[in-house]
């Protein structure tokens, strides 16, 4: 399946509803009120960081000299609000596809608030996060399974040997990285629970068909990505840029799939059927 050359995937900046989240994960949920749990998720802006992270890597994609055939950006306002601010000469369409996962009757709702009132839920989000979804929300295998292989689908018939640029969130870019790099579960709880691998506000992932070492190397497939987002240091804005990463689709012999089932314990003791 021919991809496009090169594709870029960039999350907004800092939000109010992640100014609100943090607070609450270090204890303060005092930001939930009757007010601002009736925001819809689509509606909240960024906050003056968000538009700085925005601008920082805005130039460092510019910088890149990479001319883009399709830009498109989520509908939420924090995404509008990105690409805009990224200041880069192209036009941009809006898709629903790469919107932010579903948080249902969560979605509004303090980290403190959601463990109380769902108690069982919150366990399960904690045992088991790839296949965890909050109630009338989405998991991220549902996100990959449908919504990103659909918008890689259209990418492959429309723009095959294309720059492509989204601007989205997230969740989304976690999901877009499993079905991409072609993560097996295993590999997906690893790097989430690795806080080296966070998606950072305006955390750019750079996919490339042509290899970073090679340029005269070019696949069908995307096969490396690097990751780059804004930092501050000694006051100074400037982008951290990531290595390159390779990837590739993995098979396995029947032995090779044993090794990894055995990686699990048996959870009955005993033997049973026959």
């Amino acid at each position: 399946m021919v991809m496009p050359r090169n594709l870029f995937l960039v999350r907004h900046g800092q939000s109010e509803a992640n100014v609100m989240q943090r607070a609450a994960k270090a204890g303060d949920p005092s930001l939930y009120n009757e007010e601002t749990m009736t925001v819809p998720d689509r509606s909240w802006r960024l906050t003056d960081l968000g538009v700085q992270q925005a601008k920082v890597a805005g130039a460092w994609i510019a910088e890149q000299n990479i001319e883009f055939d399709r830009a498109m950006v989520s509908v939420y306002t924090r995404t509008r609000e990105t690409a805009a601010h990224l200041g880069l000469d192209v036009r941009w369409e809006e898709n629903r596809v790469i919107r932010e996962r579903s948080w249902g009757e969560i979605g509004s709702m303090s980290k403190q608030d959601f463990a109380r009132k769902y108690s069982q839920n919150a366990a399960y989000r904690d045992s088991d996060p790839l296949y965890w979804a909050p109630p009338a929300g989405e998991s991220i295998a549902n996100v990959a399974e449908n919504r990103v292989r659909n918008i890689l689908s259209t990418l492959h018939r429309e723009n095959a040997r294309d720059n492509v640029l989204l601007v989205t969130h997230g969740e989304f870019m976690w999901a877009t990285r499993l079905v991409l790099e072609r993560w097996s579960d295993e590999e997906f709880l690893e790097r989430e629970a690795d806080r080296e691998q966070m998606i950072h506000n305006c955390t750019v992932l750079q996919y490339t068909s042509t290899d970073p070492s090679d340029r005269n190397n070019v696949r069908e497939k995307l096969n490396w990505v690097r990751r780059c987002w804004p930092v501050q240091v000694d006051g100074e804005w400037t982008m951290f840029v990531g290595e390159w990463e390779a990837f590739d689709r993995k098979r396995f012999t029947g032995e090779e799939l044993l090794v990894r089932a055995e990686a699990n314990r048996h959870f009955l003791e005993g033997s049973f059927g026959s």
